[in-house]
């Protein structure tokens, strides 16, 4: 292979092609790239008041009898939460972003208007006539689609299909930098929604366990404590991955199984806080990992910083990959009889009682599961 073939297809691994030109300054991909690796956490997003920032037409009862502003602010609980952060020592070519778990969902076809509207670029925004995402441009909806891991672009939904279209939701940040006047720059950050496969969940998370330890009581944290698959905490996490204190579930939105769409599971961060008191956290994480903020060889001679930067709390650890082994619940195919982790499988749209682990599977067994399917009211 000549050296500007092998340097081209080692481009290609590391960019999308969605990236945005300061996106590429700062070395924010919106790619997981191969050779890093991850420790995922149980972190907690403390209690505040945050501003919710409104983007899509939702706004809360109105305030003494008057229109609410556009924009408003909400008394945000806390909550517990799972992240995916990069290993101490892994190697990294691009920025390391630390993924956040917002659960498990079903896409739509609602959903897919909803998020193109709420992720467009500049040029989008003048065409639908509403105002940009900020002062930066930031990649559209295609972002959404793109799996993270494995870079398969998710199937736009359409009405009638007789399957699920199911992802996990993760929260992935994105920086970019942009100079503004000679040698002034300016360093803009968001955090966007990504829709990635279930295999590609099960496979990252494959062989990683995480330590538990209970809570502390008067003041003394107890001795004891015990490690769990990481895959198990995923499918307890569910729906909406607040492992505890979480908000409750939407009760004007239908779901089964604790299945929500995307952008409820969205809005449900949204409404709740959460999402901008995660985006807080990020910017603090990141304040922390700059040792100033007077240009762009700073941002990226400081990502070892973050990248080694000492976590809290409660911490996942992850074996090498020659050591992985699943040791998390496996169900049957109801077709295939084949055998997969929960995380990995499908149910019926209509039922939800079978299970599959393909959309082949679910399509070669409904001539004998329509006979039993009945439409859950």
């Amino acid at each position: 292979m000549m050296a500007g073939d092998q340097a081209e297809e080692e481009e290609d691994t590391i960019w999308s092609g969605l990236e945005t030109a300061g996106m590429r300054e700062a070395k924010c991909s919106l790619l997981i790239q191969e050779d890093g690796t991850f420790e995922p956490r149980i972190k907690s997003l403390p209690k505040q008041r945050v501003l919710v920032y409104q983007d899509k037409g939702y706004n809360p009862a109105t305030v003494n009898g008057g229109p609410q502003d556009e924009n408003f602010y909400v008394d945000f609980n806390g909550c517990t939460i799972l992240q995916l952060e990069p290993a101490p020592g892994s190697q990294q070519r691009t920025m390391p972003i630390t993924l956040t778990v917002g659960g498990r969902c079903i896409f739509t076809p609602e959903n897919y208007q909803d998020f193109t509207v709420m992720m467009r670029t500049r040029d989008q925004s003048s065409e639908m006539h509403i105002s940009p995402n900020g002062n930066f441009d930031w990649p559209d909806v295609e972002s959404l689609l793109m799996c993270p891991l494995c870079r398969r672009k998710a199937e736009i939904p359409m009405e009638g299909d007789d399957f699920d279209h199911e992802y996990w939701l993760l929260f992935y940040p994105l920086l970019q930098i942009t100079v503004m006047k000679g040698s002034q720059m300016t360093l803009g950050t968001r955090t966007i929604c990504r829709l990635t496969c279930l295999e590609c969940m099960e496979d990252l998370l494959e062989g990683m366990t995480l330590k538990v330890r209970p809570a502390t009581m008067n003041g003394r944290r107890p001795a004891l404590s015990f490690t769990l698959p990481a895959n198990e905490v995923l499918a307890e996490a569910g729906s909406a991955s607040f492992l505890e204190d979480g908000p409750p579930r939407p009760e004007t939105h239908p779901h089964v199984d604790d299945i929500l769409d995307a952008w409820t599971l969205y809005n449900l961060w949204e409404h709740s806080g959460a999402w901008e008191a995660l985006q807080n956290d990020y910017r603090i994480v990141l304040s922390r990992s700059m040792h100033s903020d007077n240009g762009a060889d700073n941002a990226g001679s400081n990502q070892d910083a973050i990248q080694q930067k000492k976590s809290r709390g409660n911490r996942l650890s992850q074996p090498p990959r020659g050591e992985r082994r699943r040791r998390h619940k496996l169900v049957t195919c109801d077709s295939c009889k084949k055998r997969q982790s929960y995380t990995r499988m499908k149910k019926c749209s209509r039922c939800r009682n079978a299970t599959y682990c393909s959309i082949e599977c679910q399509k070669k067994n409904w001539p004998s599961h329509k006979a039993v399917c009945k439409k859950i009211p």
